[in-house]
């Protein structure tokens, strides 16, 4: 059986309450998916039900808040989590702490208090991450400045329950943390819904160009793993990866699961990339071939494009100039859903610009080679789609013939 690391200094909360009590600190791992080991821990307060009428921790912090000035509340739980770091040998790792945004903004805290307590238990400020949330609108510019004096510090700031929270896109834009950790809810349902899963993904992306890390918290299950695999998150945390300990040293590496995560992850991919390839591959040999027909039969793009229209997931063709304006309307697919008369000016394209369309710049770029391009939503049909694209000579001129396939008829 193990033991909790002793604190050889007296409990904070007994000071702050008034009278004796057993509160510990739990660490839960993060673990880098690429890296495959931990690379963090969370710090969680512990506070024993034999030691007071509380019937949960929640309930604790609450009282003590009611009880006394938030971030002296605050101040106590760091006090008490980086002893235990400190003498539980996890000095090597990250170490995120959460904080209440009246204490993210504390001067005293981040000038003085937290140093202090650094200094007292040997700890460099290059291992906290300190983790935020809740933060309102009307406090970004107190934010923003403590955000600056956090980081002449050494610390690491992170955005917490980011996708649950009030926590948006100016707590971003403002406080440009260095992780950004997404809310359980998030995975839990990209897990049983593909679009979730795709809109997570943008997600992740989003917040990558925007300079954040990314950290998907409470899985519970390989499921979700998955999901944060294919999300491509670059951390994770939760049960499914270790229960939160109080000490340190117990917290294994658990690679047994990275090895599953992995094999997994490889197959699907796999997988589904030999699928798609197959279903693909009948739109992709008769569209390859409408531009012969255009050139050497001399065919009208009607008649060389019947072939590919006739197909039951092909939604439109048309011709694009060396400029990326389109030459005419488009032909639409002869099994083509009616759409609803909300759609019909959006279908009126004759003249449309597609030069920021990555099917357009890739057929450029590559005269004569057949582009296929990643699944998009279609300003034409308000529909995710795959468009097929190849540049080719026509009349002396530079055109780039384009197939749009519904992504969801094709391979669904």
């Amino acid at each position: 059986m193990t033991h909790p690391v002793e604190h050889t200094r007296p409990n904070p909360f007994a000071a702050l309450m008034g009278f004796p009590m057993v509160v510990e600190s739990h660490f839960q791992p993060i673990f880098g998916l690429a890296h495959r080991h931990t690379v963090g821990f969370e710090a969680l307060l512990r506070v024993e039900q034999q030691s007071a009428h509380w019937g949960s921790t929640r309930q604790f912090l609450e009282h003590a808040q009611l009880e006394n000035d938030s971030s002296a509340v605050d101040c106590a739980c760091l006090d008490l989590h980086l002893a235990h770091f400190g003498q539980g040998g996890g000095s090597g790792s990250w170490l995120f702490l959460n904080v209440l945004p009246e204490s993210f903004v504390d001067r005293a805290l981040v000038h003085h208090l937290l140093p202090d307590m650094l200094s007292r238990y040997g700890l460099m400020a290059d291992n906290l991450v300190l983790e935020v949330e809740r933060l309102e609108l009307d406090m970004l510019d107190a934010a923003h400045e403590a955000a600056m004096a956090w980081r002449d510090l050494g610390c690491l700031l992170a955005v917490s329950q980011f996708g649950r929270t009030n926590a948006n896109l100016d707590s971003i834009w403002r406080l440009r943390p260095d992780i950004v950790k997404l809310d359980q809810s998030l995975v839990a349902r990209a897990a049983q819904d593909g679009r979730a899963l795709n809109m997570l993904r943008g997600l992740v992306s989003l917040l990558h160009d925007a300079g954040s890390l990314v950290v998907i918290e409470g899985i519970e299950s390989h499921a979700q793993a998955m999901v944060a695999m294919q999300a491509d998150c670059d951390f994770v945390q939760g049960f499914y990866f270790g229960m939160p300990q109080a000490d340190i040293r117990v917290i294994g590496e658990r690679s047994e699961v990275f090895d599953r995560l992995w094999n997994d992850y490889r197959q699907l991919d796999h997988d589904t990339s030999v699928a798609q390839r197959e279903k693909l591959a009948p739109y992709i040999e008769a569209f390859r071939h409408i531009p012969t027909r255009m050139m050497m039969d001399g065919q009208t793009l009607a008649v060389a494009a019947g072939s590919f229209l006739d197909l039951p997931a092909a939604a439109l063709c048309f011709v694009l100039d060396s400029e990326g304006r389109q030459i005419g309307e488009g032909l639409p697919g002869h099994s083509r859903r009616v759409g609803t008369t909300r759609l019909h000016r959006l279908q009126e394209t004759a003249g449309a610009s597609w030069i920021r369309r990555p099917y357009f710049r890739d057929a450029m770029h590559a005269l004569g080679e057949l582009q296929v391009s990643r699944p998009y939503l279609s300003a034409s049909t308000g529909r995710a789609c795959v468009t097929l694209s190849i540049a080719f000579e026509s009349g002396g001129q530079c055109v780039v013939l384009c197939g749009d396939l519904d992504w969801e008829d094709a391979v669904g």
